[in-house]
């Protein structure tokens, strides 16, 4: 009978279950400074050119002090910079402008010299090229209109609701809550007022999933159920002094703007608001391309909303 030898493997194997072990507590770590690093560069890098904006302003032939042209204010989505100056813009900038209306296209995003990102963006400084540009004497100061595109009309609700100079508001898919920035390296809000951060929507990591996966709809859903942050990042659209234009599709791909248009409707209605207000809601509609498609029928509702301000009353 043989003696049974020591197995000389045991080492080897121990040294190399050891050195599986250290790969995995260094993974693991390497993924948790992944996962917190937008909180990281939330927390400790600062933002640049805060308040800054660029902008564009066109004002129709016919525009003088004499017959000064009311104001209609551009906001852009989530692509940022200006697309509305650009050339394969130029017919829709003149529809606008042979109906009479001076433009003012303003970036706020994603331009030289204004913020790279749409993070934190502070509302002042789109409140200040307003009232810069109503100081042009070729400009009608008390009739001002925004019109605002996706996050733009998130952005349009949230200046109206400050400014009860803004008579009109044509929202397209927008959205009825202030959600969290877009961008990967933010953990915050999308705008800033008066330099503190607005209270949002966040992405969580199970509506980050899908976000990532391109189910932008799914991925805005899921963070929606946040009820309790929901509740503190809805707009108060009832404190505007404006008439409204919603403008959704019931097939948006990005987020459910029908569904908060008309809760927002409904908002409103509950308020008992003064001011006309109507959704434009476009069976199959998507998310793209529906503020060209149906140019016409908002520059009806721009021009039926002139100076004074239609109030339910009247």
């Amino acid at each position: 009978m043989f003696a049974k030898l020591p197995n000389a493997s045991n080492k080897p194997n121990s040294a190399k279950i050891n050195k599986i072990n250290r790969l995995a507590i260094l993974l693991l770590t390497l993924l948790l400074l992944c996962s917190q690093l937008p909180l990281l560069i939330t927390t400790f890098v600062p933002l640049s050119n805060q308040g800054k904006v660029q902008s564009q302003l066109y004002v129709p032939a016919t525009a003088s002090a004499a017959r000064p042209a009311p104001l209609l204010v551009i906001l852009g989505g989530s692509e940022g910079g200006m697309g509305m100056t650009s050339a394969r813009r130029a017919a829709d900038r003149q529809a606008y402008l042979d109906a009479g209306f001076a433009l003012l296209v303003v970036g706020y995003f994603g331009l030289p010299g204004i913020p790279s990102g749409l993070d934190r963006i502070e509302l002042s400084g789109v409140l200040d090229v307003i009232e810069i540009t109503r100081s042009n004497p070729a400009v009608d100061a008390e009739n001002l209109s925004v019109l605002g595109v996706s996050k733009g009309a998130e952005l349009a609700f949230l200046l109206a609701s400050r400014l009860a100079q803004i008579s009109t508001v044509v929202a397209v898919v927008g959205s009825e809550v202030v959600f969290g920035s877009p961008e990967w390296y933010s953990t915050s809000s999308s705008w800033s007022w008066q330099g503190h951060s607005m209270p949002f929507v966040p992405f969580s990591w199970r509506s980050a999933i899908p976000l990532m996966q391109g189910n932008f709809r799914q991925g805005h859903e899921i963070a929606m159920q946040n009820q309790q942050a929901y509740q503190q990042a809805l707009i108060p659209v009832q404190q505007m002094q404006a008439n409204v234009l919603f403008v959704s599709g019931t097939a948006d791909e990005l987020w459910p703007s029908s569904e908060m248009s008309d809760r927002m409707m409904e908002r409103l209605q509950q308020h008992q608001y003064q001011y006309r207000y109507q959704h434009l809601k476009i069976a199959n509609g998507g998310h793209g391309g529906l503020v060209r498609e149906y140019q016409p029928q908002i520059i009806e509702f721009l021009r039926q909303s002139q100076i004074p301000a239609v109030r339910l009353t009247d």
